[in-house]
């Protein structure tokens, strides 16, 4: 039996799909669907980002993942496969957000929610032809027992420095516009250190000890972080992740995360508004401190990534310069900055939705960087022009100098050159019209 495993590229302006010589970060869905898919199933992953979709090729199934605008594209490639008679299977947190209707026009199959219980027995009745349209757990897999992504898989050649790796799976918190916190059931679920540390070990058996916490919010238990840190010590690694700002009270947190190889966190800041901050529910998130929490992550050696929306509820047309100025100000080395998009499936998106403020649900325009609703203080019109600008101003070749060249973190030479290629990188994108992280 032959399966294809995709995960979809995002397309362009110009609906092309966004392809690139490097996947600087694979995701790790397609290594854990192939690390529980059957031993006589011949398996390929493709990561669109940086391989050809064999088309032409004979297929018994084909599998799919979408996150955001991905849906959209996965939805055309299912309808490419489908034209030649291929089953195609959809999951991941789009399609399991999204309207089940609309998906089911482009596949065969939706996998609701996580998948490592479920696909052995997507692969065994597609292999009986008895395929069902809707697959489901009544409860997600044991966090205890996930096995070992099969990084081994990924082609190294294509890679670029960074390897996977997955502590805990949702978030404590529950912002109303957050889609994992909605996929998770706002849940949080954290695996045993031991296998944290096994899949460390298998990500730098495939040629680097660069890794990626693909985590949402891995500092948030204190009693656990500290364990996981002393244990990763010894591993020798540089690793990276999301966190939320509640480490900043733990200095003795912030030590131990340096001393086990943390080099850069990237926060959830949203916004400089108390007011947009409680509409989206993430008052916990404290704009008086922003500058005092940043500058003490840095002095711990721990560089500070960002992640920022525009056109909240709270925001008039001074949050342009008002982002620009703290990011400036704050040397955000790498920041990035969306659109506040309502993802279908959310409690904002909802909430919107009633009050007839979303205006497109073509899914493609999901992307962060494409106004999709009614803001409350702006037009439509002058929150995309201005989105566009402000990127602009932040990535000109003045403006990444000023913000790196004052970068308190203490980075070593290749995470230095690291956070320099990211800024060009997100340069080159913002140029083209590309939402900066979108692939």
């Amino acid at each position: 039996m032959k399966v294809l495993l995709i995960a979809p590229t995002a397309l362009d302006n110009k609906g092309n799909p966004i392809t690139q010589g490097r996947l600087y970060l694979p995701g790790l869905t397609l290594p854990m669907l192939a690390a529980v898919t059957p031993s006589y199933v011949k398996l390929k992953l493709v990561y669109e980002t940086v391989d050809k979709i064999p088309f032409n090729e004979s297929w018994d199934l084909v599998g799919l993942t979408g996150m955001g605008s991905g849906i959209y594209r996965a939805w055309q490639i299912g309808d490419i496969f489908r034209s030649k008679g291929v089953k195609v299977v959809l999951g991941g947190i789009g399609a399991s957000l999204l309207g089940q209707e609309e998906c089911l026009k482009h596949c065969d199959s939706i996998v609701l929610g996580e998948a490592e219980d479920i696909w052995p027995h997507v692969i065994n009745d597609a292999r009986q032809g008895q395929l069902k349209q809707f697959y489901s757990s009544p409860f997600p897999p044991d966090i205890n027992n996930l096995p070992v992504p099969r990084l081994d898989l990924l082609e190294k050649n294509k890679l670029g420095l960074w390897r996977p790796v997955q502590v805990a799976r949702g978030c404590p918190h529950s912002c109303n516009f957050c889609s994992v916190s909605t996929y998770y059931n706002r849940s949080y679920r954290k695996q045993p250190i031991e296998n944290v540390i096994r899949d460390v070990r298998a990500a730098k058996k495939t040629g680097s000890k660069f890794i990626a916490f693909i985590d949402d919010n891995i500092g948030v238990d204190f009693n656990y972080s500290k364990k996981l840190w002393e244990a990763l010590i010894s591993e020798k690694i540089i690793w990276i992740s999301q966190c939320s700002l509640h480490i900043t009270e733990r200095p003795d947190m912030l030590k131990l995360a340096y001393e086990s190889g943390c080099r850069l966190l990237s926060f959830g800041i949203e916004t400089t508004s108390e007011t947009s901050l409680s509409n989206i529910g993430k008052t916990f998130n404290n704009p008086e401190r922003y500058s005092e929490s940043i500058a003490l992550i840095k002095s711990h050696g721990i560089d500070v990534s960002t992640e920022m929306m525009i056109g909240l509820d709270g925001d008039d047309s001074s949050v342009y310069q008002k982002t620009f100025d703290f990011i400036m100000n704050n040397h955000i080395s790498t920041p990035r900055i969306h659109i506040f998009t309502p993802i279908p499936g959310t409690p904002v998106y909802q909430e919107l939705e009633n009050e007839k403020r979303i205006v497109h649900k073509n899914f493609n325009l999901y992307s962060g960087g494409n106004v999709v609703f009614k803001p409350k203080k702006l037009s439509i019109a002058d929150l995309q022009l201005n989105y566009w600008k402000l990127y602009k101003e932040l990535f000109k070749l003045k403006s990444i100098w000023r913000r790196i060249k004052k970068n308190e973190a203490s980075l070593g030479p290749i995470m230095r050159g690291f956070v320099i290629g990211v800024n060009f990188h997100y340069r080159n994108h913002i140029k083209k019209g590309i939402c900066p992280g979108i692939v």
